[in-house]
């Protein structure tokens, strides 16, 4: 199975979440195909990975459903695929093609739908779908395209809290918060806390295949 980061601008670490990302992608994902990443350069891909889309639009939920569907368009792409954010950190083993879809337990997706599918980790898509559900990034409801494909298409929840892990003094070690869990997410700025980075960077330490 494929996979699309979606890749805005203004990275506060020179894009480092992105490789680190990537690292825990390539040890862990089984079934892993090919990466696209649908933004602007962040310097250290290899060409064909990367298809060149700014940010068009002031708001963020914009921009990113504007590059999911530029994405979608890519012929080579799988017909299903993991859509990731830079800020994401597999650390387990898993197979894409089984990744659950995960929603946000007591919590609903307003007029999105039932179920909100807006929390910090990878969703399992299907690009022919994705372009064909009524979504519009003119209407004024709405500003979740995940949570509206998952409720949209009945995407079968599993039920979780955030994936967040929260950095800075008095937090718990990273290593705890990350007890039990597939996976992971940064803030902004978490980058920019030494103590956090130097962490991450040891976690995935191995080059992958996706830096040139």
């Amino acid at each position: 199975m494929d996979c699309v980061y979606i890749l805005g601008s203004g990275s506060l670490a020179n894009n480092e979440e992105l490789r680190l990302s990537l690292r825990s992608l390539h040890e862990n994902m089984i079934d892993l195909g090919k990466i696209y990443v649908v933004g602007e350069d962040p310097g250290f891909l290899p060409p064909d990975m990367l298809f060149h889309s700014n940010d068009c639009y002031k708001e963020k939920w914009k921009n990113a459903y504007h590059k999911v569907c530029v994405a979608c368009g890519i012929f080579e792409l799988s017909d299903d695929f993991l859509l990731m954010n830079d800020d994401f950190f597999m650390i387990e083993p898993f197979e894409g093609a089984e990744f659950p879809f995960y929603a946000l337990k007591n919590s609903n997706g307003g007029t999105c739908g039932q179920h909100s599918f807006h929390i910090h980790c990878p969703i399992r898509l299907n690009k022919e779908m994705y372009l064909k559900m009524p979504f519009s990034m003119d209407q004024k409801a709405c500003r979740s395209p995940r949570t509206f494909y998952g409720n949209f298409y009945k995407a079968p929840p599993k039920f979780c809290g955030d994936f967040v892990v929260h950095v800075g003094e008095g937090m718990k070690p990273p290593e705890e918060q990350i007890v039990g869990l597939p996976c992971f997410s940064i803030g902004d700025h978490a980058m920019l806390y030494a103590p956090f980075r130097k962490w991450l960077e040891y976690q995935f330490t191995e080059p992958s295949p996706f830096e040139k």
